[in-house]
């Protein structure tokens, strides 16, 4: 599974299971990730935006969907995918610590990016997730001069069923300050709120 540079923070291994779901083309319909082992299924579902322009890659216990990729002051990421996780996500209160103080020591020394604002709470529709948003300033401007942003709404849960499972649901806008969305967050919930987890 490729990992991203918030996946370091969270020190997450790749599980080593058989895949269980082939690609789907990215539409309206929900889009399955998942794995089985032994007959058992652990996956999560979400339904993509309904915006054209969206591009999918991957399958299987991960997968991402991209819009406007070429851009490098306006585009925006989707990202779904199984864990392993480093902590236990009971008491869901310590679970939350541990998020936080991985994403604060992660971003303290990266030379790309520095937090502007982290906030990490619990997710009131699912008691074993965490919420997370997430809003990073590059330490440099961009060519032309403007601030550059990376900004993430995400889910972070843990299974019940299977110890240190996790599944992770993220949504992405990388931008300059002129292509700040003041709508980001209702699009972002639109896709975390399509969350069901599968089996966990």
């Amino acid at each position: 599974m490729k990992l991203v540079a918030v996946l370091a923070a969270f020190a997450v291994l790749a599980i080593p299971l058989n895949l269980a779901f082939a690609a789907e083309s990215t539409g309206t319909g929900p889009i399955h990730v998942g794995i089985t082992d032994a007959g058992s299924t652990l996956g999560l579902a979400f339904t993509p935006p309904g915006e054209e322009g969206w591009t999918r890659n991957g399958s299987g216990a991960s997968t991402t969907l991209s819009w406007n990729a070429e851009s490098a002051s306006d585009n925006r990421k989707i990202e779904a995918y199984l864990t392993r996780l480093d902590a236990p996500i009971a008491p869901i209160s310590g679970y939350i610590k541990t998020v936080k103080r991985n994403l604060e020591q992660g971003y303290a020394s990266s030379p790309r990016f520095k937090i502007s604002s982290l906030q990490v709470s619990q997710y009131p529709s699912d008691p074993r997730c965490a919420r997370i948003h997430l809003l990073l300033e590059a330490r440099q401007p961009a060519a032309d001069g403007q601030r550059q942003w990376s900004e993430q709404y995400a889910l972070s849960c843990g299974s019940l069923k299977t110890r240190g499972v996790g599944y992770e649901l993220r949504y992405y806008h990388r931008y300059t300050d002129a292509h700040r969305d003041d709508g980001l967050e209702a699009k972002a919930n639109a896709v975390l709120e399509s969350l069901v987890i599968e089996g966990g």
